[in-house]
């Protein structure tokens, strides 16, 4: 039958046709493929989210949380349970294994759900099915000035958000700021005291007035009627004229009594935008696992088609942030970077091979590659993105058909002279190509599988790092792949089609001259191999032990999303409505700049489930002018240092975090804080936890590279706490339910029934005036009837006192937490963190009271992680390395010799880190892993040919010369392309090229070194350790 080589020769034109329709597929899949900046790299997680209006941390805590966490323990593949217990809020979060379904998660969860008995008033659900990436697009509700907003928040609930949860793909849409409507019921307690009416009386009115029946069919003749009842409130009048009782024979009614009016419901926060001190903001969530690009042109018609007329006159939607500015930016630097690797690419396959046919049967490789590529990416769920085509080296992919091409044109040129000099005038191609072809056939594919093998460890990377940069292994290997069925199959089938008449090579005096200096060069070193073998001996021990150890570590680059997210802290207990004022304050201070486009401002926290903040926390999302047309700051970075000075100066004693919107969201939903190092403590007492943190901070602020030091969670806060009395309760006949009602519905605002207006409905909450309980001693006159219908003033059977409370309780698999958090500025996260382990350890460590746990968690957490994983998978990629190439070679020195390539590689990628004032990261990491296998293929080529010249019968150092100068130019090639595809990525500077450039930057300068090595210190390596031939076929001379 043939080999596969053979086959396509005999079958071009069925070959062909499979190419085309490879490339055919790779259009469509890139048409159906997600296009996306980064990877989604959060968490497997489910959110448990459970309100419980009106009720404290503390008690919340105890009634909901802890029962939540106590149910979801026996959920399969849970790894860490995490809670965040707030006023009126419990948030428990499971987080998954990796790989973990996200449905079938949610389907666990909800089974356990649906087993808890909450107290009443507490409901409880699941989170949407988005990520903390999801946020895709933030808009403000505009207006001239005609429309308030209670309307324009009414106008948001009601009209706009359900239109955008009709676009495929919006997984919820949240409401931040603006006034909740609601329909209030405003008491006065003498009118209570006055007509002999309690808060009961009131509540139980409204309830029985508010209610729909229904009485079966009516027949009438042949006709029937549907009887229905339709008792329903509908309008404020109705709520007005509601009967309390009748009082000296005259009905008395609520109108007499209390005052209804549509008023906003208690507000939990203030959304501010530039210079507009209240506005109505909605936030888009993307549907876990969506294409981003795609949501967001079903999102941005639906807002055009309710700004062209669904609206009322005078609102607006205005949209401010939108993701697909970052996709756009991102994929234009990745398609800069591409574009013009792919052309440098060309241009040296053009210098190289003389001959444009031949440059471009090569280059055709890259296309054919990528959307082979592209096909396995839309078979595997891999989106389009930064990381997994932004990586891609197509000098890397070419290699396999330039060795094969060159071969060709080697042999075919030859074959041609031959023809000339016999005076025939044509050539037998297809036997010549075929030839060629099984010469370098077992070389190449031994290398490709060495590159591939040099992926493994990426592969094999798990958590962050693993979601961030497998897409990028599986990626260039699926291309990898692509490019070796190409230089096999395609380029032999191509040649022959487009060299019928023979190949004519061009060897100019250029190249002639540099193969005799070349020659020359290798015979010197030869002659000097031992100063030559101590030199390269001394380069890798001082890059290895003074080089390596100076160039710190991280675990990723700055990745630049766009925007500056800023969190601002004020003192616990602060209201709602004077952190809004400072907010203002640093709004204008930002709005300073020239540099800022615009600054959207969100104090405290949304009713739904996104933001679980108290009323003291700003989160400020600002928006930037482009860097082009900037004049004061070269970078990003100094921006944002200018703008940290400028804030601290103006609130010395807010605690202030700057960083970026998903990165901050994204690692706190995963690591547990969204700092580089966090120091988190667990233990029974809330108190003892505050002390440690406390200490924690102070000592991390004095260590060199520390800023934004400060706790993770809030501070207790003052809370004015109600205590009935039971023995006095007992002494007036008065339940302690009827204190916690009062407390409930008059002093909380409890819902008490629903108001319909047509297909909206509002709540209706009965409330005592705010003069009424405007203080502590005011509260403690409310009345309550005893069992004898007397009134008892609530301070009669009640403690009412002012303590301090808790105002945010986090928790993790099931016990309380405090975190010190800190960024490291100016210094790389691995010499910080040993610092602060070194002084914690003879500081804090002694006095840690029994039964209390540290653990240090963060960023740096992730690149320990990382860096365990290389130290043991790289080892035995290298040593798999090692075994293909004994088995390649049959000779246990030419396999040593080889993999000297690895470690000669590893010079120049580290000394351009050192250069670049880069230090090492996952990012670099993944780079050298990726080097390995790359630089044993120009090793494999020459010493596989060095080999083969002594096997026919050569000299060993006329062997050494002879196979070097014979596989010079396929070697060079291969290199220069390889280096020249990436090297735009390690010299771009656009949004999105931060974690491209430095394993760019391994990566070219490591073949740099390691192409300059392989062509001069590898045959010298050869003839130091004289590898035995297979089947010993030495000369004497040897």
């Amino acid at each position: 039958m043939g080999s596969p080589i053979e086959i396509a020769l005999r079958h071009r034109l069925w070959f062909l046709l499979a190419g085309l329709g490879v490339a055919l597929a790779g259009v469509a899949a890139f048409q159906q493929l997600p296009v996306d900046a980064y990877p989604d790299i959060a968490a497997q997680s489910v959110w448990v989210v459970t309100t419980h209006p009106g009720r404290a941390p503390e008690e919340i805590e105890r009634r909901v949380t802890i029962p939540i966490e106590i149910a979801m323990r026996g959920v399969p593949r849970v790894e860490t349970v995490r809670s965040q217990t707030i006023f009126g809020l419990s948030l428990v979060q499971l987080i998954f294994e990796e790989g973990t379904e996200t449905y079938w998660a949610r389907q666990r969860v909800q089974e356990r759900l649906a087993g808890i008995e909450l107290p009443e008033g507490a409901s409880a659900d699941l989170a949407p099915v988005t990520s903390p990436c999801g946020e895709v697009l933030r808009y403000e509700l505009t207006s001239d000035g005609t429309v308030d907003l209670m309307e324009r928040r009414t106008i948001n609930e009601w009209v706009v958000i359900p239109r955008l949860l009709r676009v495929p793909g919006v997984a919820d849409v949240s409401n931040f700021g603006g006034l909740a409507k609601q329909y209030t019921v405003t008491v006065q307690p003498s009118k209570l005291v006055q007509h002999g009416v309690t808060i009961d009386d009131i509540v139980g009115a409204i309830q029985a007035n508010n209610a729909a029946a229904g009485g079966s069919v009516l027949p009438r003749g042949s006709m029937s009627l549907v009887i229905r009842g339709s008792g329903l409130l509908e309008s404020p009048a109705q709520i007005a004229n509601i009967f309390i009782k009748s009082q000296g024979g005259a009905p008395l009614f609520l109108r007499d009594i209390a005052e209804v009016v549509p008023a906003p419901m208690a507000r939990s926060s203030i959304y501010s935008k530039d210079r507009t001190d209240e506005s109505v903001e909605g936030i888009v969530l993307l549907r876990r696992g969506e294409n981003p690009s795609q949501v967001l042109q079903g999102v941005r018609q639906a807002i055009a088609e309710l700004n062209e007329g669904e609206l009322p006159a005078g609102v607006r939607i205005q949209p401010f942030y939108d993701r697909q500015h970052l996709v756009d930016n991102t994929l234009r630097t990745v398609a800069h970077s591409v574009s013009l690797g792919i052309v440098l690419v060309v241009l040296v396959l053009l210098l190289f091979l003389g001959r444009p046919s031949m440059a471009t049967l090569i280059a055709v490789t890259i296309p054919f590659s990528l959307l082979f590529a592209l096909v396995l990416m839309w078979l595997t769920d891999i989106p389009l993105g930064l990381l997994s085509i932004g990586a891609i080296d197509f000098g890397i992919i070419v290699d396999g058909a330039v060795i094969v091409g060159e071969n060709i044109a080697r042999r075919l040129g030859e074959a041609t002279r031959c023809a000339r000099e016999r005076g025939s005038g044509s050539v037998s191609v297809a036997p010549v190509v075929l030839a060629a072809v099984r010469e370098v056939q077992r070389p190449v594919v031994s290398s490709m599988l060495m590159v591939i093998a040099g992926y493994l460890p990426i592969l094999a990377l798990t958590s962050i790092e693993g979601l961030l940069f497998r897409p990028m292994a599986q990626t260039m290997v699926y291309a990898l792949i692509g490019g070796l069925i190409f230089a096999l199959l395609m380029v032999p089938v191509l040649a022959t089609v487009l060299f019928r008449a023979g190949y004519h090579e061009s060897s100019g005096r250029v190249a002639m001259a540099f193969q005799h200096g070349y020659a020359r060069s290798l015979r010197w070193l030869m002659t000097h191999r031992w100063p030559v073998v101590a030199t390269v001996a001394v380069a890798l021990a001082l890059v290895g032990g003074r080089v390596l150890p100076r160039l710190g570590t991280e675990f990723l680059p700055y990745l630049d999303e766009g925007p500056i997210w800023i969190k601002a802290n004020f003192p616990e207990g602060t209201s709602l409505e004077q952190t809004a004022e400072f907010g203002k304050i640093i709004r204008l201070a930002v709005l300073e700049f020239p540099e800022v486009r615009f600054i959207s401002a969100q104090t405290g926290r949304t009713e739904a489930w996104t933001e679980p903040f108290p009323p003291s926390r700003i989160e400020m999302m600002v928006g930037l002018e482009p860097p082009s047309s900037w004049s004061r700051f070269a970078t990003k970075p100094q921006l944002v240092e200018a703008l940290a000075r400028r804030l601290r100066d103006e609130f010395p004693t807010t605690r202030f975090v700057f960083t970026q919107p998903i990165i901050d969201m994204v690692t706190q939903d995963t690591n547990g804080t969204s700092a580089n190092l966090g120091v988190q403590f667990s233990g029974p007492d809330s108190d003892r936890l505050l002390d440690l943190a406390r200490r924690t901070t102070s000592l991390l602020a004095t260590i060199p590279g520390a800023r934004d030091v400060n706790i993770e969670q809030e501070g207790p806060q003052a809370q004015l706490i109600i205590q009935p009395d039971r023995r006095q309760c007992a002494r007036y006949g008065i339940r302690v339910e009827d204190v916690s009602r009062l407390i409930d519905v008059a002093l909380g605002g409890a819902p008490v029934g629903t108001l319909y207006e047509g297909d909206r409905h509002f709540d209706i909450v009965v409330k005592l005036s705010s003069d009424s309980i405007a203080s502590p001693r005011a509260i403690g006159r409310l009345l309550l009837n005893n069992s004898q219908g007397q009134p008892v003033p609530l301070a009669q059977i009640a403690r009412i006192e002012i303590a301090d409370g808790q105002t945010i309780i986090t928790r993790e698999n099931s016990r309380r937490i405090l975190t010190a958090r800190c960024d490291i500025v100016d210094r790389d996260s691995g010499s910080f963190v040993a610092e602060a382990r070194e002084r914690f350890e003879r500081e804090i460590r002694p006095s840690l009271p029994e039964g209390y746990r540290v653990e240090w968690m963060g960023m740096f957490e992730n690149l320990e992680r990382a860096t365990r994983h290389f130290a043991l998978v790289i080892p035995a990629v290298v040593a798999l390395i090692f075994v293909m190439l004994w088995i390649t070679f049959a000779s246990l020195r030419s396999a040593v010799l080889v993999l000297i390539s690895i470690p000669l590689a590893c010079i120049g990628g580290i000394l351009a880190l050192y250069v670049r004032h880069m230090p090492m990261s996952t990012s670099t990491g993944v780079g050298l892993a990726a080097l390995f296998g790359i630089s044993i293929m120009n090793g494999v080529l020459m010493v596989r040919c060095i080999t083969a010249m002594r096997e026919g019968g050569l000299p060993l150092e006329e062997a050494i010369v002879q196979g070097a100068l014979q596989r010079l130019r396929a070697i060079l090639i291969a290199a220069i392309v390889a280096i020249f595809g990436l090297l735009p990525a390690s010299l771009a500077t656009g949004l999105g090229s931060d974690v491209q450039r430095p394993l760019a930057t391994v990566i070219v300068w490591g073949l740099f070194s390691s192409t300059l090595l392989t062509l001069f210190v590898i045959p010298v390596l050869y003839r130091v350790f004289r590898p035995t031939l297979r089947g010993s076929l030495l000369r004497k001379s040897d």
